[in-house]
């Protein structure tokens, strides 16, 4: 009779800690931060595209909120970047304020699109992209054309094979801003509103002391080499630069 009740009991155990991980999970909220820094004129050895992914896991709003972050920032384990290298090498990923700190002292600008709200699928396959590059098994390559991306990868890629998955590279989005707007593009499936914004998540991070242009919902760079030059010669970007935390919209 006890071993006849024994998996009955397993499974009602079982489908109440399902539920109450679920309700848990319910009140989880993640975002999304996407960067992009490069120097003017853009120079590929000094640009570099990257992302924060947040778990705030009480709920949605600032109060008591718990936060997790993962920082996808893949570079050379040197620091130093070098398109023309031709074999892979070391690679090693960078925590958000180190990267920032790495950017702004190589004298690129930082932008920045979100935090947005996002779906909690994306913020885990940030989590699984995050453990195979610092698995020791994924090399850095600036030009990866040719080679699959949970071999070989640049910061581009290293944060797009979320969505895309390791696949053989053909070429990339151009380099910093702009390959990281396009990158964003991607992910916008999983972004839950792409209208609204959540400053208070990059203030919990710390980012209000950190010099970084905030870019609107949807603003599109013009940082390539030759069209954002005419670009800013008819005065484009003209009313763009780095705060220190997100300016106030009128």
């Amino acid at each position: 009779m006890t071993c006849g009740r024994l998996p009955i009991l397993m499974l009602l155990s079982v489908q109440f800690v399902l539920g109450f991980v679920g309700g848990l999970r319910a009140e989880d909220a993640y975002y999304l931060q996407m960067f992009g820094s490069q120097r003017i004129p853009n120079d590929p050895n000094h640009a570099h595209t990257f992302a924060t992914f947040v778990k705030a896991s009480s709920g949605a709003d600032r109060a008591g909120c718990a936060l997790e972050s993962q920082t996808i920032s893949w570079l050379p384990a040197t620091g130093v970047v070098r398109t023309l290298a031709l074999r892979p090498e070391c690679g090693r990923n960078f925590e958000l304020h180190e990267t920032l700190c790495w950017a702004l002292e190589d004298d690129q600008r930082v932008s920045v699109w979100g935090p947005y709200r996002i779906e909690g699928e994306l913020y885990y396959r940030a989590v699984n992209r995050l453990a195979e590059l610092q698995s020791g098994q994924v090399r850095y390559k600036a030009n990866d054309t040719g080679h699959r991306s949970d071999k070989v990868s640049n910061c581009i890629h290293a944060v797009s094979s979320i969505t895309e998955g390791p696949r053989v590279r053909v070429g990339s989005p151009g380099w910093g801003e702009t390959a990281s707007f396009i990158v964003l593009g991607k992910l916008r499936p999983w972004i839950v509103d792409g209208d609204q914004v959540h400053p208070w998540v990059g203030t919990a991070l710390g980012l209000d002391d950190c010099s970084i242009i905030y870019r609107d919902p949807g603003q599109r760079p013009y940082s390539r080499r030759l069209f954002g030059s005419v670009f800013r010669l008819f005065g484009g970007e003209r009313e763009l630069e780095a705060t220190y935390g997100r300016p106030v919209r009128e």
